[in-house]
């Protein structure tokens, strides 16, 4: 591998990570909740 190569590899591997943490953060604040109620953290008036 070349040095691009593993610059590639490693901008890659950041932005995958990146978006893992904002949907685990959505998740945990209620806001990428889909009302599924199964580990919705919304209040239930919400739910369907």
């Amino acid at each position: 591998m070349n040095l691009i190569e593993i610059i590639l590899t490693v901008v890659i591997a950041a932005a995958v990570i990146a978006a893992i943490v904002v949907i685990v953060r959505k998740k945990k604040s209620g806001k990428g909740c889909s009302c599924g109620c199964e580990g919705c953290s919304m209040p239930c008036r919400y739910k369907k």
